[in-house]
């Protein structure tokens, strides 16, 4: 009895970007976008992020929790309307993800400091 060949099977499983896709971008641009963002980083540190570092750091863990936990329902989202079909579906679906984890996380920093100012006596 002939043994089958395993190269189909191992070349279809686990290939770089297959379940993964984002619009092509120079990646000049990248690493300029990368260099930004940790400049950013940087200079809100100096700026009053090292007196607020660990509502930063709060604020993002909670809004990652809870972007994770609602993922399935932009998943079905994208099912639902029948995006997830195309490239641009899965980069819309993405940003949208992103847009709601950039706000989400803004929105828990601004209760936690608001919240912790009134907490305070002037």
């Amino acid at each position: 009895m002939p043994i089958p060949d395993p190269t189909p099977v191992a070349n279809g499983v686990g290939k770089p970007g297959e379940f993964l896709v984002w619009f092509p971008v120079n990646e000049t641009i990248s690493i300029v976008a990368l260099t930004v963002g940790i400049l950013i980083f940087i200079i809100a540190y100096f700026a009053g992020g090292k007196e607020n570092f660990s509502k930063i750091i709060a604020s993002t863990v909670i809004s990652i929790l809870i972007a994770m936990l609602a993922m399935p329902l932009f998943i079905k989202l994208g099912q639902f309307f029948g995006i997830l079909n195309s490239r641009e579906g899965e980069i819309f679906i993405l940003v949208l993800l992103m847009f709601f984890i950039a706000g989400l996380s803004a929105h828990i920093y601004e209760i936690i400091t608001v919240s912790a100012r009134e907490a305070r006596p002037d």
